[in-house]
């Protein structure tokens, strides 16, 4: 970024993507922003191979610097990068973009961010009453995180995210208790990099410096193919760590009426929809009451109960947080 040829595009994506918003500047502010960064470098890290790797170093070449006044978001003055920060962060708009994705990420998901200039918040008094805590605290996140995880609408929020691959990965595999231990001979940990990527999320591969698009955007008939099936071929192996307990958990019996509620309470608890739950009551009747008490008994009925579960992994909500 230099004094004669000022990157544009790094005073753009700092407003746009990273602190304020579409709507909430001018271009001008792009350019007299982009001006006040100039000078700003780092060294060049030594080769990553065959040495590994190597952090860069934060350099400001003040030779290369714009000394000249700028005007930026109605503020004058010979203003610096540090500068730049400091009038953002004193915006309301700056404080409104982060409580939109502190509520987004905590909440419930909201329209998408290059949405936001045109769509409102979900609960524009659950943000508001954020922004206002944000600036009376000139930009201390704790006293937010506080009152956020203390509210009503953060407390009954309930199956209205649609979860990330990593979280559905991640979540599905402590449930199901593959590895807990050390991975068996043959087993590849680094394969499960691949299953998100393939529901979309390839890890630290965002698609754009942006990052994902969360929330609904995370399912379409290819995604949700391999999120069902990933999650219900998780249960096909009864011995299990997360399965035995399961199993253990359920007791020496289970009539079939409590079946279904046993289970999602197990592994949750979740809560489904009449539909859903009419499903899943049928496949209780069908299976009946089932005893538990022995060893045959465990080994008889075991692939049952598994099915109730994937039954369940299987479901719409168990696509949401």
């Amino acid at each position: 970024n230099h004094s004669d040829q000022p990157n544009e595009n790094w005073g753009r994506e700092l407003l746009e993507l990273f602190s304020m918003g579409v709507g909430n500047y001018s271009e001008d502010d792009v350019k007299q922003a982009a001006r006040a960064f100039t000078g700003w470098t780092f060294e060049q890290p030594l080769p990553l191979y065959p040495y590994g790797h190597y952090e860069s170093k934060f350099v400001f070449n003040e030779s290369d610097h714009d000394n000249s006044e700028k005007t930026f978001l109605g503020r004058t003055g010979n203003f610096n990068g540090e500068d730049i920060i400091d009038i953002i962060c004193e915006e309301r708009a700056t404080a409104l973009f982060i409580c939109r994705h502190l509520y987004n990420f905590f909440v419930e998901d909201e329209p998408q961010i290059p949405a936001w200039s045109i769509e409102p918040p979900r609960n524009p008094e659950a943000v508001d009453a954020m922004i206002d805590i944000l600036m009376s605290n000139e930009g201390e996140l704790r006293p937010v995180l506080n009152y956020m995880f203390n509210s009503d609408f953060f407390k009954n929020s309930f199956y209205k995210k649609v979860k990330n691959p990593s979280e559905l990965v991640a979540g599905t595999l402590k449930l199901s208790g593959r590895y807990a231990v050390v991975p068996a001979e043959g087993e590849n940990v680094g394969t499960l990099y691949n299953t998100a990527a393939v529901m979309g999320q390839a890890l630290m591969n965002p698609p754009t410096v942006e990052g994902w698009h969360t929330g609904h955007e995370w399912i379409d008939g290819g995604t949700l193919n391999e999120r069902v099936n990933f999650a219900v071929n998780q249960f096909n192996d009864v011995s299990s760590p997360g399965f035995e307990d399961i199993l253990g958990r359920l007791g020496s019996a289970v009539k079939s009426v409590d079946l279904v509620d046993k289970c999602l309470d197990l592994i949750g608890p979740i809560e489904v929809g009449d539909e859903t739950r009419q499903a899943l009551s049928k496949y209780a009747e069908e299976v009946g009451d089932l005893e538990l008490s022995t060893d045959e008994d465990r080994a008889e009925n075991a692939k049952k109960i598994a099915r109730m579960i994937q039954l369940i992994v299987a479901t719409r909500e168990y696509q949401f947080a």
